[in-house]
């Protein structure tokens, strides 16, 4: 009788596992029938911006940060119920609603933290940390599909695939096809470079708004107008991606007024950053990135006064002429 008992115990075990094994074997069968395409790989985060301050408005006229998805394929996706996250741990963070990619074609997704779709233009419940992290796009059951990672960005700065792989771009593409990778702009000290700063402006210099903003200005000196795509602004030579300057062309002899505020944007052709000078900043650096191209070791300077240069030397101006030559009476000291 034991032994009988032994048996049927046994046959109930092995039913247990064929049970199991069973339904394993048709959830794969499943899978491959109906998500043979995300197997492929051809469905996927294309490019990202996660500060995005002048690149790209969306549709409640802001600078948003945005993802960028493209259909590889022959055949249009429905997106419903597929989920974006900014953690490969919980990647049913956002979900799609019911929204056709198009073969062939990129979605820009925004990722505002609204958690709102007017029609084909959809917000995420989450931001996008410019200090680098984790993005997954998932399938209905949260399985990933594909893994975006990403570094450290400085504002306007695109990271996206191209040649096979994730890297930094040239420039951001929201839309369209990624064609080329970051280039180093060579620019030369010679050819640009800070012409003047004020570090405490309580009343001499505004803005087209009213407000008094400190300020840095460039000055091109070379013969040809300058493309400042891709260059730089910092006050830290640890970080000389600090600030990304917008994509403008400073033409040959003419000056740049960068205001130092709380915000890198453009505003009625106005460009500010997003850092202040305080006192314990030493340096002004312009650079593209990597190497610099004009160091300014800054002084302490009284209110609405500046420091700029005439004739090669730098000198205090009681009148600051931001924008303009510096042609007023320059003074060794103040005070």
């Amino acid at each position: 009788m034991k032994n009988i008992k032994n048996i049927l115990q046994i046959d109930d075990r092995v039913k247990i596992i064929l049970f199991f094994l069973l339904i394993v074997l048709l959830l794969l069968l499943f899978n491959k029938l109906d998500t043979s395409y995300i197997k492929e790989g051809k469905l996927y985060i294309n490019e990202i911006m996660p500060n995005n301050t002048y690149t790209l408005l969306d549709n409640y006229n802001e600078y948003s940060d945005y993802i960028e998805i493209y259909n590889g394929y022959k055949k249009s996706i429905n997106l419903l119920g597929y989920h974006l996250s900014d953690s490969e741990y919980e990647t049913n963070k956002w979900t799609f609603p019911e929204i056709i990619i198009e073969p062939f074609s990129y979605l820009i997704i925004y990722a505002s933290g609204k958690d709102v779709c007017d029609k084909d233009v959809c917000h995420t419940n989450f931001k996008l940390s410019s200090k680098g992290e984790v993005l997954t796009l998932s399938d209905k059951r949260g399985n990933i599909i594909n893994k975006f990672i990403y570094p450290a960005l400085s504002n306007d700065l695109a990271y996206g695939y191209i040649k096979n792989k994730y890297q930094l771009l040239n420039e951001p593409s929201p839309g369209s096809e990624n064609k080329e990778v970051f280039k180093e702009i060579k620019i030369s000290n010679q050819e640009l470079y800070i012409n003047e700063y004020m570090s405490s402006n309580k009343r001499m210099v505004y803005d087209s708004l009213g407000n008094y903003y400190d300020f840095v200005e460039l000055y091109n000196n070379s013969e040809k107008d300058l493309d400042l795509k891709n260059i730089y602004l910092s006050d830290d030579k640890e970080n000389l991606k600090k600030c990304k300057l917008p994509n403008l062309t400073l033409e040959k002899g003419s000056y740049l007024l960068i205001y130092l505020g709380d915000k890198s944007q453009v505003i009625d052709k106005q460009v500010y950053v997003n850092f202040k000078l305080s006192k314990e900043d030493k340096y002004i650096i312009v650079s593209n990135g990597k190497d610099i191209i004009d160091l300014v070791e800054t002084v302490s300077l009284t209110s609405n006064v500046s420091y700029g240069k005439y004739e090669d030397k730098w000198y205090y101006f009681t009148k600051p002429t931001p924008g303009f030559k510096n042609d007023t009476v320059p003074l060794e000291k103040i005070g």
